[in-house]
């Protein structure tokens, strides 16, 4: 028996809000996404269970139907995704691992892709990258403009948020394929090092941090996201989920000598359970507090950057918060037994009831030679308000799409 951290603590104490397009948009994504993956009944269960919609309902809090459901889209894309490499063969066929996230990467980097050529799991993050790169704000050419887009509750997003969404997305991918074959190093400090280092990136938190700019219709100009203060931000954002991830899935990890949570690696250098979930706690702490100094740090740039630039900050905590509550409220790492440790935060070791995830057919058997796509193929299907094919002269143009 085992006593896990307070998530709670600090800002993350606070009631969190929740889009109230939740219901709604939650059930439309899902049923969007088991028609597109294909799942069947069971699989279909299990990702109700997991209640993904959640998660983006308190992330993204403020942002209309549109905006919640593509990253309700998206969390169901990203949990089952992830899952492959961890639950499934992946987790130990380390070529073929490499193999369907560089085929995943190669994908969200062409112009257009043929839906046949690739998996549905794949197709449902291309989807989505269609949809992001068919609004833009900064491309109508001037405020009047894009104000009167803003008033009309089009959607739109500018390009920067678009760009960082992109990068963000590559950099999770990268540091997924970078944390294959990771292993402990000779001293702890060293080995919590290497953790950080690729974690930072392959917990996925920085794109949920674009969801919020484009959901949410922020504004914020690049040169804010060059600030010290704010990056500091960020990563003590990403860092506080990392941790507090970990605390919560260990125990359906450790069965599988998993070494990408920072509780299994606590105990590869000699620390108990305990101990290692109390380390964690204290690291928490410690972030809270740096947060609180970055916070100080920020620049005053006036009252229309200053009102975008807070709103994210919010939304930093904001997808900090939604990763902690979803985290009692789902059935993946709890199950049945999640409001009694949510109250008592007390683990039974080998007794906790979970979400089994979804293991997928096939998910590196992907010809390299049929996911070549014609580049100069024209959009062929229409797919969830989303087009196969984007042609690259939208991408940047000023003409709004309808």
């Amino acid at each position: 028996m085992v006593l896990i951290p307070d998530i709670f603590e600090s800002f993350m104490s606070r009631t969190p809000e929740q889009n109230i397009h939740y219901s709604e948009a939650g059930e439309e994504s899902l049923q969007w996404t088991i028609k597109t993956c294909g799942y069947n009944e069971k699989e279909a269960d299990r990702m109700r269970r997991g209640d993904f919609a959640y998660f983006a309902a308190v992330t993204v809090p403020d942002s209309d139907k549109e905006g919640m459901r593509i990253v309700a889209d998206w969390l169901n894309w990203v949990f089952v995704f992830d899952d492959q490499l961890d639950d499934g063969p992946l987790g130990v066929l380390e070529d073929e691992a490499r193999q369907y996230i560089d085929c995943t990467l190669a994908m969200l980097e062409k112009s257009t892709v043929d839906r046949a050529t690739v998996q549905p799991i794949q197709w449902v993050l291309r989807d989505i990258w269609n949809r992001v790169q068919m609004v833009n704000i900064d491309q109508f050419g001037n405020d009047a403009i894009a104000n009167k887009h803003r008033i009309l509750g089009a959607r739109w997003t500018t390009k920067g948020a678009k760009q960082r969404w992109l990068e963000h997305m590559k950099e999770y991918l990268r540091a997924l394929r970078s944390s294959i074959g990771f292993i402990p190093s000779a001293s702890l400090e060293d080995t919590i090092d290497g953790y950080f280092g690729y974690r930072f990136h392959s917990i996925g938190v920085l794109v949920l941090f674009t969801w919020v700019e484009y959901a949410c219709g922020l504004d914020l100009p690049d040169k804010a996201f060059e600030d010290k203060a704010l990056k500091k931000l960020e990563r003590i954002g990403v860092e506080i989920q990392m941790l507090a991830n970990d605390c919560v899935s260990y125990h359906r990890e450790k069965d599988q000598d998993c070494p990408h949570n920072i509780i299994h690696l606590f105990r590869h250098h000699g620390l108990s359970e305990q101990e290692s979930y109390d380390r964690v706690q204290a690291m928490l702490r410690e972030r809270y507090r740096k947060w609180y100094l970055a916070l100080a740090d920020l620049p005053i740039w006036g009252e229309a950057v200053d009102k975008q630039v807070h709103r994210y900050v919010k939304g930093i905590q904001d997808v900090a918060s939604a990763n902690a509550h979803w985290s009692f409220r789902t059935e993946r790492y709890f199950g049945k037994d999640r409001n009694e440790i949510r109250r008592t935060r007390i683990l039974v070791t080998g007794q906790i009831d979970w979400l089994a995830p979804i293991m997928l057919p096939n998910t590196y058997a992907i010809s390299q030679e049929n996911a070549e796509v014609d580049k100069s193929a024209k959009i062929v299907e229409t797919c969830c308000g989303s087009l196969v094919g984007v042609p690259e002269v939208w991408l940047d143009s000023g003409e709004p799409i309808h």
